[in-house]
């Protein structure tokens, strides 16, 4: 990767030299040339001299603004009269500052543990006088400087294992036994220390910084088990105290780990074939397969798509999966091929390790390195049409190595898994690591760092939500959307009404487990979960092609309604709704305490499920082509630390208020959310004021506040406690578990006791309580507030308006609607 310009030496103070003034006397004439600063209000110079008169000596000069006196008779003439005074003069424009310039020297690159001067070179071009020099570092693993007080110093790099250490810490380590995958914005700020030289001169401080990079052998991959031979492969296990690794490899391999007691062991596999790493402490095991490259294209369509007489050999829909025809529709299929034919386009052989397959020029593994090292092809200087077809026909190899193919997302087909009549785990995986080994270079590509800053990466949401270890059985119902493979499966089978689904109904845990909603598994929102990974489209700029799995319109969602023409918002509205079912007065009181799920966006948006208010007509912004997307990613760039100037589609998914601009002239919405947050926290009070007033002097509550007790962590539901109502200080509505309950503080705190499954109970002193509405009771079974009291449908209705998040701008008639006939109705 191109290393980043060292940033431009501030500038300190300078005075500016004044040009002395000249005086010329010529005859009788007086000239005054004055090229200094002249100060705002002072006296101008004299007007120029009249015509000459007979030769004579020189007069004296007259008074500025004064007629001149003529000099005497001479041999020239008399001088004529001075002309009239000038006048006054006005600053003059300031000279250019000439500054102090620090120059640190060239980027370096040196192996880790080994020394490096860097020095200073410093043209004081204001004059200044040098004082001093601090080298100090500012990013990277740490190393060690020698002489940081003079201006050529020794840095020390740190060891290979501090450096691999800095680079899993910017990866994401799951409690599982599993190959990490390492993007190129992780692996660069591992690799590469910048060090800042600040230069002291009387007239200020300069500063400058140099790069030094450590030489690793990793190098981008995508987290797969299927590896090629000469790179290295970094591991995962679980958490635990300690860690006891052996490797076994194929006969005639001498590959070996680097750090058995390590966490994160890695290992270079040196021959082809299956290599299995076991880690005796946790007993886990890893297994890997490595192999070398083989390249697919063979040549190009009528249209300039590739081809392969191999591959679609056998991907033709009969003897395997047809993935090749959508792939050769996609950008990834052109990408190089385009970049050859624009005559606009740029590209560099350091594009290659994205653009192409398998380059690397430090390892023999049949890349596209080699390919090119074979036939000899350059990078041509430009673009021109018809270029990639030169290529295919003078390159065939390098040819059939471009673009970015089948083995870029699924390791080399050399291996012993490839042609083996299955599809292996080892070669498929939906995780965002495989996307992120490409689009994880900031500042040009960093979707996946956006992606990473969304809450679309929430990995403890599906641990939590999405696997049978955490919600049994009920992962059926919570892993459609809180998990990656549990929402493939639940799209794919039609009526998502219904849980994901198996053999006789509802998916069992055997069955969950098979789809990998386990804790050694689950993925979350992954790229591949919205995007079809053989044809994401082709373009995200102007025009945007990219591709989502759902588009158009959505199914009947667990919402209880469709959400028709929404474009590519459609794929986000069939999870962001309240899947509860039908809401509404038509259909009666409500069947249960159940609040709205969080993301109950496209309820707003398309005016429906709410309680004493007209359902079902759409707001203005939900025919918005593409709605959800248009706003929160297109219309909204991208982080800037994750983007290259602000270009692409927004993978951080967060809308800026700013593109309301775009339609709303000076409005951003910011005055229309504070009167719904003012309004939603009047609601809150006038329902917590409406609860307190059905409630007498005792009542029992049961709370569900998650806590630890000696050092356990619990999440179940107490026992019934007594209170006294005048020991409740405050409450407000909140969302208990997914009902409809209050948060209440006391007084003074309340003993509440907890029975978990095969366990003793235990008891905490709490000071304030989560509590379900329905739990709410007289004597510990009768509820004070039925179902078919008004609170519960404004309850319903009040985490419907705070659970859209937006706080008015998808929707601002319907919200205000909504709010206000919710107040009414507890009058």
């Amino acid at each position: 990767m191109p290393e980043p310009k060292a940033a431009i030496p501030e500038r300190g103070t300078q005075k500016p030299m004044a040009k002395r003034i000249s005086l010329l006397a010529g005859g009788l004439v007086l000239i005054l040339l004055i090229v200094s600063v002249v100060l705002s209000g002072c006296q101008g110079p004299a007007g120029p001299a009249g015509p000459p008169g007979a030769p004579g000596a020189a007069g004296a000069p007259g008074k500025a603004g004064d007629p001149g006196k003529a000099g005497e008779p001479g041999k020239s003439g008399a001088a004529g009269p001075a002309g009239p005074a000038g006048p006054a003069g006005g600053p003059a424009p300031a000279p250019k500052p000439r500054t102090v310039v620090v120059d640190a020297g060239q980027n370096q690159t040196a192996a880790p543990g080994a020394s490096v001067t860097v020095k200073a070179a410093v043209t004081a071009g204001d004059g200044s006088r040098i004082t001093g020099y601090q080298w100090t570092q500012v990013s990277g693993t740490k190393a060690t400087i020698a002489d940081a007080d003079k201006d050529t110093a020794r840095v020390t790099l740190a060891d290979a294992a501090a450096y691999k250490a800095e680079l899993v810490k910017h990866l994401e380590l799951l409690d599982r036994y599993e190959v990490l995958g390492v993007n190129p914005h992780s692996l660069t700020d591992a690799i590469r220390a910048t060090f800042r030289v600040t230069v002291t001169t009387s007239s200020g401080e300069y500063p400058r910084t140099v790069n030094v990079t450590a030489q690793l052998p990793f190098v981008f991959t995508t987290g797969i088990h299927n590896v090629a031979v000469g790179e290295p492969v970094l591991v995962n296990a679980r958490k635990q105290n300690s860690y006891s690794w052996s490797l076994s490899g194929p006969s005639g391999s001498a590959a070996a780990l680097d750090s058995p007691s390590d966490r994160n062991p890695y290992f270079i596999p040196d021959v082809a074939g299956k290599y299995t790493l076991t880690e005796a402490t946790g007993r886990g095991s890893v297994d890997v397969y490595a192999g070398t490259w083989a390249g697919a294209i063979t040549g190009e369509d009528a249209k300039g798509r590739p081809v392969s007489a191999t591959c679609q050999a056998c991907h033709n829909g009969r003897a395997a999966p047809d993935k090749f025809t959508d792939w050769a529709k996609s950008g990834h299929a052109e990408i190089f091929t385009q970049n050859m034919n624009d005559p606009a386009a740029h590209w560099a052989i350091n594009c290659a390790q994205c653009h192409t397959v398998g380059y690397n020029p430090a390892v023999k593994n049949g890349g596209f390195d080699e390919a090119v090292e074979a036939e000899g092809w350059k990078v041509p200087p430009g673009g021109k049409k018809g270029q990639w077809s030169e290529i295919l026909v003078n390159f065939p190899k390098a040819a059939g190595m471009a673009n970015i193919q089948c083995e870029n997302c699924h390791g080399p087909n050399n291996t012993p898994l490839h042609m083996n009549g299955k599809i292996d785990a080892e070669r498929v995986s939906i995780a965002s690591d495989g996307c992120g080994s490409c689009h994880g270079e900031p500042p040009r590509h960093g979707r996946f760092q956006q992606w990473e800053a969304s809450k679309h990466a929430n990995f403890e949401a599906a641990l939590l939500e999405a696997t049978v270890e955490g919600r049994g059985a009920s992962a059926a119902h919570c892993g459609r959307c809180h998990s990656g493979q549990g929402f493939l499966a639940w799209i794919k089978q039609g009526d998502l009404t219904k849980q994901i689904q198996g053999a006789r109904g509802n998916a069992t845990e055997a069955e969950l487990r098979a789809l990998g909603l386990t804790r050694d598994k689950v993925q979350p929102q992954t790229c591949a979960v919205c995007h079809e990974p053989h044809n994401p489209g082709a373009a995200t700029g102007e025009p945007n092609t990219a591709t989502v799995r759902i588009t158009g319109s959505t199914a009947m969602l667990p919402a209880g309604f469709k959400a028709e023409a929404v474009g590519r918002g459609a794929i986000c509205m069939t999870c962001h709704n309240s899947r509860n079912g039908a809401r509404n007065d038509a259909l009666g009181n409500p069947p249960s305490y159940s609040a709205p799920h969080t993301a109950a966006q496209t309820d707003v948006v398309m005016g429906q499920n709410a309680y004493f208010v007209k359902v079902g007509e759409r707001g203005k912004h939900s025919f918005i082509q593409d709605t959800c997307t248009k706003c929160h990613m297109e219309s909204t760039p991208p982080p800037a630390e994750f983007s290259y100037q602000l270009a692409g589609t927004n993978h951080a998914f967060k809308a800026s208020k700013t593109v309301c601009k775009d339609c709303h002239g000076a409005f951003d919405g910011g005055t229309l959310q504070q009167a719904v947050h003012k309004e939603v926290e009047e609601l809150g009070e006038k329902m917590a004021a409406y609860l307190l007033a059905k409630v007498s002097d005792k009542v029992f509550i049961k709370d569900y506040t998650p806590h630890t007790f000696q050092g356990k962590f619990y999440d179940v539901l107490s026992d019934a406690a007594e209170i006294d109502k005048a020991n409740i200080a405050w409450l407000f509505p909140t969302e208990p578990h997914g009902q409809q309950g209050f948060l209440i503080k006391f007084k003074n705190p309340v003993t509440f006791t907890y029975a978990p499954a095969r366990e003793a109970p235990h008891t905490v002193l709490m000071k304030e309580a989560e509590v379900q509405l329905g739990t709410i009771t007289t004597d510990g079974t009768k509820v004070i507030i039925p179902t078919s009291d008004p609170l519960v449908k404004v309850g319903w209705n009040f985490f419907l308006i705070e659970g859209d998040g937006s706080f008015g701008v998808h929707n601002p008639q319907f919200t205000f609607e909504v709010l206000e006939a919710s107040i009414a109705n507890l009058k």
